[in-house]
Formats: structure tokens, sequence, C-alpha cells
């Protein structure tokens, strides 16, 4: 099934919209990818960065101080090798991306970068209920105010026996996208995911990651001498700088403590059958 014909298929019917970008645009106003961060030297960095999409998410694989778990990897890639490109796939918050380069998972956001499909509320999603096999969401729950309802919307819209697939932060510096609400801990995700059956939790990405960003962060700040754009200046530096010492969660992510000052779970969790 093509693309255009998944999506024809799970979107609610009646609905307004407009094309943005040659995304479904379900929001108000100007969706163009403009003021996706915070309003600041890095911000615009990164959304000067996001208009490339591939050479900015090789520079964030490359530099930032998270290092997705081996586990991470692997799951991800099992969950995609099962849900092949017959099936309904979505990303909620893809931003500029396309995950290990699957063009057919449908891509959904808040604005309408390049690759996304349908620019919408991940808390209202224009999709009819029961109508998808696979949810990513990775490092997008933090960002909404009302994570529970973003929950809710992945249980509606999967169908009995569908997979979620997501990643929340716990070590973590703020990182607006544009706004920065949440972290959770292990317990914290069970609650979260209650309404889900077999849910997984394991580490995302390990402490070595949670304590260099903390690190990256404090460092730029007590040398930054109170200047936001001498912070951004030296914390970019530091990223390129110090990113190898990332590696050395390739060892601790291993260990059972880990998960203390893990930076983030990963969660993979199945909706009842009906």
């Amino acid at each position: 099934m093509l693309k255009d014909e998944k999506i024809k298929k799970i979107l609610k019917k009646n609905l307004k919209a407009t094309i943005q970008n040659k995304a479904i645009c379900f929001l108000p106003g100007n969706r163009l990818p403009i003021k996706t961060a915070q309003n600041t030297l890095l911000g615009k960095v990164q959304d000067l960065l996001k208009k490339h999409g591939r050479l900015y998410y090789f520079l964030i694989n490359v530099f930032t101080p998270v290092l997705p778990s081996q586990a991470y990897r692997k799951n991800l890639l099992e969950l995609l090798k099962k849900y092949d490109e017959g099936k309904v796939v979505l990303n909620l918050g893809s931003g500029p991306t396309y995950i290990y380069r699957r063009t057919d998972i449908v891509n959904i956001d808040l604005f309408a970068f390049d690759e996304v499909d349908i620019v919408a509320d991940v808390t209202d999603l224009p999709i009819e209920d029961d109508s998808v096999d696979l949810i990513i969401n990775t490092a997008l729950i933090e960002h909404v105010d009302e994570p529970q309802k973003v929950v809710e919307e992945m249980a509606r819209v999967l169908r009995g026996g569908g997979e979620i697939f997501c990643y929340l932060p716990f070590i973590a510096p703020y990182h607006a996208a544009p706004h920065d609400f949440y972290r959770w801990t292990i317990p914290g995700i069970q609650k979260l995911f209650a309404e889900f059956q077999s849910v997984e939790i394991k580490l995302g990405a390990g402490p070595t990651s949670g304590m260099l960003w903390v690190f990256q962060e404090w460092l730029a700040i007590l040398l930054s001498f109170g200047s936001q754009k001498l912070h951004d200046v030296i914390f970019m530096i530091l990223m390129v700088l110090t990113a190898p010492i990332k590696l050395l969660d390739l060892l601790l992510e291993k260990f059972p403590c880990a998960e203390k000052i893990a930076c983030g779970f990963y969660v993979i969790g199945k909706k009842k059958d009906s």
C-alpha cells in the first residue's frame, strides 16, 4: 500500500485541513518550521540545521551527549522489521527525519518539515480509531504539557495487538522544542502506560549520557559569566570536544545500577485486544 493511500485510509473524515509544505495541516496559522526551538543562539542554530534534516541528525548522532543503548537500537530495528511497508506505522514528533530511511512511515509533527506528512496536535490526532499497527514516539512526550493524553491517543488509534515504542528522558537538562515539561522514573513510566499490556521498560541511554549532558551545561554556565550567547557558544564547543566520552555507556549500560542515573528509558507496549 502506498503511503498516500495509507494516510487517506487512516485520516478522520470531514476534518478541515490546509496544505503547508506538502503536509496535511490540521493546526491553525503558519506551521512552517520557524522557531521550533528556544529563542537563543543555540535554538537559532538548531532551526537553521533542521532545514537540512540529514545533516542535522548526522551532527546530532555524532556530537550529542546522548548515546542510544544497544538494546534500544536492536529493539527498534526488530519492530521495524516486524512492521514492514505493508503495515501502518506512525512516527509522532518525527521532526525532519525518516527512521532508518523508512519513507513509508507516516510522519506527524507540530511543524511542516519537508519529511512531515501530517501536522497535528499529538493530544488530538486526526486519525481513525483502531487504524494503526505501530507507533514510534521518541523524545517527544516530555515536550507536551498533557502526556497522559498522548498515551490515550496512542491507545485509541492503535489496532488491538498493535505496539508502541517510546523514549522518555530521566536525567536530562532543559531542552525546549519549543517547550519542555517532564522527566520520568521507571515507576512513573509504568503508571503512565498502565493501560498497555506486556510493557517492557529498558535503558534507552545510559548514565554517562545523563552525566555528560549535565556536565556540558554546568561548565557552559560556569564559564559564560551570565551571558546566554557565550553559554551557547561554549556549550556547542563542549559538545564537539567531549562527545567521545559518551562511548563509556557501551560498558556502563550493562551494569544493573545504570538505571539510577540513566539519561532515559524506552518503552515497548502492546494494546490489549478487544
